[in-house]
């Protein structure tokens, strides 16, 4: 089972460990608020990729994210990572802008 554990140090302090069956799977922090858009980085440890943790995980900070009023989640990948474009492309994520440095993309929650 998934979890989010909550590890900011305040309110506005949106850091989460991401617990499978207990144990220690990877983090996520939100970085950026802008009015009812956030942004946010993931981080699932190497060797439990490609377990659906991400996904996961991700489905349950949008739903808490929305019950904070937000209403719209930006994200910044490598173009060179392919695993994290082709998640975001199955969690209904669009493509809105690409640099050499960065694939830009967003959702509705």
């Amino acid at each position: 089972m998934i979890s989010l554990i909550y590890i900011g140090k305040s309110a506005d302090d949106l850091r989460f460990f991401i617990h499978l069956d207990g144990r220690h799977a990877g983090g996520i922090t939100v970085h950026s608020v802008c009015g009812d858009t956030f942004s946010y980085g993931i981080l699932v440890v190497p060797a439990l990729r490609g377990r659906g943790i991400a996904r996961a995980a991700l489905h349950q900070l949008f739903a808490l994210m929305r019950t904070r009023g937000f209403t719209r989640a930006v994200v910044s990948i490598a173009p060179d990572n392919a695993a994290s474009l082709s998640l975001h492309h199955a969690l209904g994520f669009a493509e809105r802008q690409r640099e050499k440095s960065a694939v830009w993309m967003e959702r509705a929650l």
